[in-house]
């Protein structure tokens, strides 16, 4: 099985989670792919045909990351048909803000809308993330053992 992990940084802690995802991953046979949102765009979205994650922040009040803004644009601009693609996302934002993981939110509203189907309720992590992730990551691969037969 394949999974391709996108994520969209501009402190290096997405990519870090991402990083981590990879490594369970291929400790459960699991091909992963990461790759930085700020070099993705939707025609390639479009054309992946494995399921993947998305790991995000928000910055500032609300914002995708500076270096994602492209492919957030993009994506919020999109009428593409998502059908048959499966999804998770993870977002990351600071609870000291009104709009906490507001960017997350979006991108997994977007992607929902364009009728991509996801396989588990949206992840909103603060900034203790290394201590939430840790439940995120054993609902995430039980959630994969559960529908795609990966082990955890």
């Amino acid at each position: 099985m394949k999974l391709t992990v996108l994520y969209g940084t501009e402190t290096g802690n997405c990519r870090g989670l991402a990083e981590k995802v990879a490594k369970k991953g291929e400790k459960n046979g699991v091909e992963v792919d990461t790759i930085d949102l700020a070099e993705y765009s939707m025609a390639q979205l479009e054309t992946l045909d494995n399921p993947f994650l998305v790991i995000i922040s928000t910055w500032d009040d609300g914002m995708p990351p500076p270096k994602c803004v492209a492919f957030c644009d993009e994506l919020a601009a999109s009428s593409a048909d998502l059908s048959g693609k499966q999804f998770a996302v993870l977002a990351m934002g600071d609870t000291d803000y009104p709009l906490f993981c507001e960017c997350g939110k979006k991108v997994d509203a977007k992607l929902a809308e364009l009728g991509a189907t996801p396989v588990m309720a949206r992840t909103d992590l603060g900034a203790d993330f290394m201590v939430s992730y840790i439940g995120f990551s054993k609902n995430f691969w039980k959630t994969m053992a559960g529908v795609y037969g990966v082990a955890k």
